[in-house]
């Protein structure tokens, strides 16, 4: 009903709806100015492009080509969708286009990587520095990996891009590779009674007082502290702390110890006078891995970040 009180006009609408290979009939038509000649050109037939003529006309309203002398020619209102027509069509064939390029030196690029903070010591700063190289206009947002924070997910939203983590047992929905792999060493102070020893055993080291990280996660056993386990041993932890760069320091005026890998005391060792002593031999090495998502696996930035910080930590081992 109108506002009169009569019945209103119904009015019948078409859909825009168009799918690619009818632009392209249609902008064939344009350019060629036949429809025989449009057909031949894509291999269909001219009923085929009859058919989409008759479509468009209905949807706009205009008969989009007019016939002047022995050829078709567009109306204005068609003249007006041939740039709409060819510029969707580039936007969708870039959409869909497959180009494993990446240009390290864009303005756009923000690098987001969380990391054990074991590392931040020895090899983010290195990484950094060789980035900055590679990659002089890029933005670089590192973090560390607090307890409670969940990296997973972070991976999973595209809020990182990498992650380094050293402890066993990642999650199975990460991609992961090994990033480097290190010895284990326990660090002591300069007054500690095994500053002048050469090899801890297992026995020795049950009996010392320890200082150890905070966890990042209650159901995740560190690495150190993963192995024990596995021996069905325990150690003495007597002190936490929140991160790893306060620990030498409080080395320097207690008889405690840490464990840790051997690239993080030799960073140390060059301005602290502390001194590292090989780990029982059942420890092993500590293993560093990379993650990533499986949505960020055929990224083209994500390949080129991931290979350089692999390039990185081989040159470090």
């Amino acid at each position: 009903m109108d506002e009169w009180g009569q019945p209103g006009k119904i009015k019948h609408q078409v859909e825009p709806q168009i799918d690619t290979r009818q632009i392209r009939i249609f902008l064939s038509v344009l350019e060629l100015g036949s429809v025989t000649r449009a057909a031949n050109a894509l291999g269909i037939t001219q009923p085929a492009v009859s058919q989409v003529l008759r479509r468009l006309r209905d949807m706009t309203d205009d008969p989009l080509l007019v016939r002047s002398g022995s050829k078709l020619i567009p109306t204005i209102r068609a003249e007006e969708m041939l740039g709409p027509l060819r510029t969707s069509l580039k936007t969708i064939d870039a959409a869909f286009q497959s180009d494993q390029s990446f240009d390290p030196a864009r303005d756009d690029l923000v690098f987001r990587i969380a990391s054990a903070d074991c590392m931040e010591a020895f090899f983010l700063p290195r990484f950094i520095s060789e980035i900055r190289k590679s990659a002089p206009n890029a933005r670089i947002h590192l973090r560390s990996i607090v307890s409670g924070y969940d990296y997973a997910m972070a991976l999973e939203k595209g809020e990182l891009d990498l992650v380094i983590a050293n402890w066993p047992g990642p999650p199975g929905n990460l991609r992961t590779v090994r990033l480097m792999t290190d010895e284990m060493v326990c660090i002591v102070g300069p007054d500690h009674d095994l500053k002048e020893t050469e090899r801890v055993t297992l026995d020795d080291y049950m009996g010392l007082e320890h200082v150890a990280p905070s966890p990042f996660s209650p159901r995740v056993q560190g690495p150190i502290d993963g192995k024990l386990a596995e021996l069905g041993l325990f150690r003495n932890i007597r002190v936490i702390v929140p991160e790893f760069n306060i620990v030498p320091y409080v080395l320097m005026s207690t008889d405690l110890v840490f464990t840790s890998s051997v690239s993080f005391a030799r960073h140390y060792e060059l301005f602290l006078p502390i001194r590292s002593i090989p780990a029982p031999p059942e420890f092993g090495t500590m293993q560093f891995y990379l993650l990533w998502h499986e949505r960020a696996q055929a990224s083209p930035m994500n390949r080129w970040l991931r290979a350089e910080m692999i390039r990185i930590a081989r040159d470090l081992e």
